[in-house]
């Protein structure tokens, strides 16, 4: 028998119960409340506006084939500095800080494969996020926007209503990726503050200190005007934005897998 069987906690196993303490958490609830009542706020906000910006120089005006990259592009922020931030805080610092973590390791489990565990169940749940803004957006905006048979976006051109829906999905996919990228910071900062509330505020000052320390950084403070000038391929620091975020996946796994298995916290 392998080592995952002698232990008797499988990987489905380690997940469902991961699964399990982010959702006996009320703060988990009341984020995700929080953001999906600001979907049809924001939906409400852009329909009164009928305008939306690319970045802070290239106004757009919206319509039924291009409102749902801007939809993301007004929650990003309360995705980047709130949904995530306190997601990975409670996460990763809260089970130490609490003790949770200490009744998790009573079993002979893999630190690594916790810490990939925890990364995995938050992943879903910022995935799930963003999949719903997508199609709230998507179905937003073909009921309510004014109607377009072509629309013009950057590095796209002009595309009809097949071409805006997959641009929507690469803008979307790419996002995610740097949402999973920031759950993985969030999990870094809190192996070195367990404490949930400074895990939270570190994760905050590494998104907005990315900005200073490079600009290929920027898209963790804007990420959607870092998308829009990375499909557009309009070059600068964004033009190498899906290596930028690659690298950082990558350092974020090796990093946070070294470091939890490090340490010892049943201490």
């Amino acid at each position: 028998m392998n080592k995952e069987k002698q232990s008797g906690v499988g990987t489905g196993n380690l997940l469902r119960s991961e699964a399990q303490r982010v959702f006996k958490r009320k703060r988990t609830w009341a984020v995700i409340a929080v953001y999906l009542l600001f979907v049809p706020l924001e939906c409400l906000f852009l329909a009164m506006m009928n305008t939306s910006f690319y970045d802070m120089n290239r106004p757009v005006a919206l319509d039924s084939l291009n409102t749902a990259p801007f939809l993301l592009r007004e929650l990003a922020i309360l995705m980047h500095f709130v949904v995530i931030p306190m997601l990975a805080a409670d996460s990763f610092g809260g089970d130490v800080s609490s003790g949770a973590l200490r009744l998790a390791l009573i079993r002979p489990v893999s630190r690594v494969r916790l810490f990939l565990a925890k990364w995995a169940v938050l992943g879903l749940i910022v995935g799930v996020l963003t999949l719903f803004t997508w199609a709230a957006g998507t179905v937003f905006g073909s009921i309510f926007m004014a109607p377009a048979a072509e629309t013009t976006l950057p590095g796209a051109g002009t595309v009809g209503a097949a071409g805006a829906l997959g641009y929507g999905l690469s803008f979307y996919g790419i996002a995610f990726c740097v949402f999973v990228a920031l759950i993985g910071i969030g999990g870094l900062v809190a192996r070195l503050v367990p404490n949930p509330v400074l895990a939270y505020v570190g994760t905050l000052a590494v998104i907005v200190g990315g900005l200073y320390a490079s600009d290929r950084l920027a898209f963790l403070l804007s990420v959607s005007d870092s998308i829009f000038r990375f499909l557009g391929q309009t070059g600068g620091s964004d033009a190498g934005l899906g290596w930028t975020v690659c690298v950082l996946l990558a350092g974020c796994a090796i990093m946070g897998t070294w470091s939890w298995k490090r340490r010892e916290w049943t201490q």
